[in-house]
């Protein structure tokens, strides 16, 4: 599905839909010293975080084309409605999937406020994402029957698992002031922004064309380990003023700052989806359950310590004028904690909530993708990791459509 701009190559394909960007030449001038800072902290400089291994520390590549996203949508769906072969209805609130028996025949659902619906002799595919996915099967009779019952649901096919085993990586910050330039100073001038909107205009190019999150790298919290078990950011701007919703270009500190970030690459803590009512315009109950086991705690307090390890370096100590977030009066362990459990945050990559396996009673959904004791019903979407990947979800749930359409045309 790649095409990347490093071409093809033992670790990466060419041609595909989705581009890949290689960034390194674009970073803005503070991403390299953290690279430089990562070297001094005990990280090899990897130049491709993407290639034959992950450790160490280097700029990341972004899923772009001509300085835009290039979403599943651009790369996909736009392609295949041009093509006639796809029709989109927008709009559309799905509230239940229909059945003749245990075979799925159809969905209904809500436009415009009319009661709508759609038959198949076909296939009916739910990605819906690991949030929506649980919560249809659920308001469709699939799911704990205890659980249905609450809410006057007839069970259709019982799968205790559905809504289970949600999953998500858990990020943490620290913010400093730095005694150079960052992205801030150029989005807070006028003079800085008409450059970069002129530069992204004409050239789809420069700091608008890139993602927040310029350098990282992935690390070893201990060195028994046999991979990575630690991701790391660095974004060169800081926007701890901004308001929650606000996009972080829009509202920078005013003053020049940047951010480093942690999250372990597969947490232990498991959580849950629940409907909370037949309605399907009633949101589920998301219960993440983070830090609940209590392995992940032990490794996110490794993570915050290793970025007091990176701002301490030669370069580093350098640049930071000082610490913004957490903050001096954080020297311990137990103060760490309590600004992690205060602060740390999602880095939206839920899934596991229809995982695949072999065990109906444990699983949603077959190594086919096939819903368990269902005919004609599938899930393809990042609900369906049986366990969370050990980095970005985005292009894993691609290959889960990929492999979706794969399957289907085989069968």
């Amino acid at each position: 599905m790649e095409d990347h701009a490093l071409g093809s190559s033992v670790w990466h394909g060419a041609g595909g839909p989705v581009h890949v960007e290689d960034i390194s030449q674009e970073v803005h001038p503070l991403t390299p010293l953290f690279v430089k800072a990562a070297q001094e902290a005990g990280l090899p400089f990897n130049p491709d975080l993407n290639g034959e291994s992950c450790d160490g520390a280097g700029i990341y590549q972004i899923t772009t084309r001509g300085g835009l996203r290039e979403s599943a949508a651009r790369a996909y769906l736009h392609p295949a409605r041009r093509s006639g072969r796809v029709k989109v209805e927008t709009g559309v609130l799905a509230s239940r999937i229909l059945f003749e028996g245990r075979r799925a025949i159809g969905v209904e659902g809500w436009q415009d406020g009319r009661p709508v619906s759609y038959r198949t002799a076909g296939e009916i595919i739910v990605a819906a994402g690991a949030i929506n996915s649980p919560q249809l099967l659920q308001l469709s009779g699939i799911g704990s029957p205890e659980h249905l019952a609450q809410h006057g649901i007839a069970t259709v096919q019982a799968l205790p698992a559905v809504g289970q085993h949600l999953q998500d990586h858990l990020c943490y910050d620290h913010v400093y002031r730095s005694r150079r330039p960052s992205l801030n100073d150029d989005l807070l001038s006028w003079p800085g922004r008409i450059g970069m909107a002129l530069t992204y205009l004409l050239h789809r190019r420069g700091p608008l064309a890139l993602s927040v999150n310029q350098g990282g790298g992935y690390l070893r919290t201990r060195p028994e380990l046999d991979r990575p078990d630690m991701q790391l950011y660095f974004s060169p701007l800081s926007y701890e003023r901004a308001l929650p919703g606000v996009r972080a270009l829009m509202r920078p500190d005013p003053f020049p700052g940047f951010s480093t970030s942690v999250s372990p690459c597969r947490p232990h803590s498991r959580g849950h989806i629940s409907i909370r009512s037949p309605d399907p315009r009633v949101a589920p109950e998301i219960a993440p359950n983070y830090l609940s086991d209590p392995r992940d705690v032990v490794d996110i307090l490794a993570g915050a310590r290793f970025l007091r390890r990176l701002a301490a370096t030669p370069t580093f100590a350098t640049l930071i004028e000082s610490e913004i977030k957490p903050g001096p009066h954080c020297h311990d362990d137990a103060a760490l904690l309590q600004s992690i459990r205060q602060q740390a945050y999602s880095v939206f990559h839920p899934c596991g909530t229809c995982r695949m396996g072999p065990d109906p009673a444990d699983s949603v959904v077959d190594a086919r993708l096939k819903v368990h004791g269902i005919e004609g019903l599938r899930v393809a979407d990042a609900s369906i990791f049986p366990t969370i990947p050990s980095g970005n979800t985005n292009a894993p749930a691609m290959m889960v459509g990929e492999r979706a359409a794969d399957l289907m045309l085989a069968d």
